[in-house]
């Protein structure tokens, strides 16, 4: 399944070594029920996760299960030209949290400030994400975090999904790399501690809600043209001490 926690790990410690995001004033504890979702604007949002669940759990209980089937692909460019397919796309089930929805928008709304926020919402959408699945852990609901990947073909399916409210929330990443910018040797040493951008990840996002009914197979289309939220990823980072650098040249010579 995506985005659930190595066994080892603290979950409220990744939570705040990935995200950079802490709740003012409070630690939060995964295995409570109430948990607090970091927003952009600094405010947090409890939801109360047990409620939230209890009716899929129950819909798990007896029986009651449907499935979400679909296909992630980009449209053909031309009038009957055939669709592209978007591979390893990655595909979440959440329970519906309409506080987890709303600090979505907030975000995606958020990033249109400015630059700086449009950066800072792909990371703040997986901040907000990976709360939420810690949130669903420690309340001993793990299970109903549900994952799966588009194959080759941009299929994906999940089966046997407890019938309730959902959340789908997708993915795809794109890596676009870059050479940092070359600096003299002078430079490289007096900012060998500054990191530089060596290129960054397009991140593409779907959200949607999903209603599933037992007993039937919901279908879910994940396009270029119902994209929910595109975003970045920088790889931001030190450069390493050995990497090539432009020679100096005398002073007074001209380059041959």
């Amino acid at each position: 399944m995506f985005g659930l926690l190595p066994r080892d790990e603290n979950p409220v410690d990744l939570f705040e070594q990935q995200s950079g995001l802490i709740v003012s004033g409070a630690r939060v504890t995964a295995a409570a029920l109430l948990f607090f979702l970091v927003v952009a604007g600094g405010v947090a949002t409890a939801i109360d996760v047990g409620a939230l669940v209890a009716p899929l759990q129950a819909a798990s209980e007896r029986g009651s299960f449907g499935s979400v089937g679909g296909r992630a692909y980009e449209e053909g460019k031309r009038g009957g030209a055939a669709a592209t397919p978007y591979t390893a796309v990655s595909v979440l089930l959440l329970p519906r949290s309409p506080a987890f929805e709303s600090e979505l928008e907030a975000i995606k709304a958020g990033s249109r400030e400015s630059l700086d926020a449009y950066v800072e919402a792909e990371p703040k959408v997986s901040a907000a994400r990976l709360a939420f699945e810690q949130a669903l852990i420690g309340s001993g609901a793990g299970q109903l975090i549900l994952g799966e990947a588009s194959a080759a073909d941009g299929a994906f399916r999940f089966q046997r999904v407890p019938e309730g409210a959902w959340t789908l929330l997708a993915w795809r990443e794109t890596p676009h790399a870059k050479k940092p910018v070359a600096m003299k040797r002078s430079e490289a040493q007096r900012y060998k501690s500054r990191p530089q951008i060596f290129g960054h990840t397009a991140v593409v996002f779907w959200s949607m809600p999903v209603t599933v009914k037992a007993g039937e197979e919901v279908t879910v289309r994940l396009h270029d043209r119902n994209e929910w939220l595109t975003g970045i990823r920088e790889d931001r980072r030190v450069p390493d001490e050995n990497q090539p650098t432009v020679p100096q040249t005398q002073q007074g010579a001209a380059p041959r």
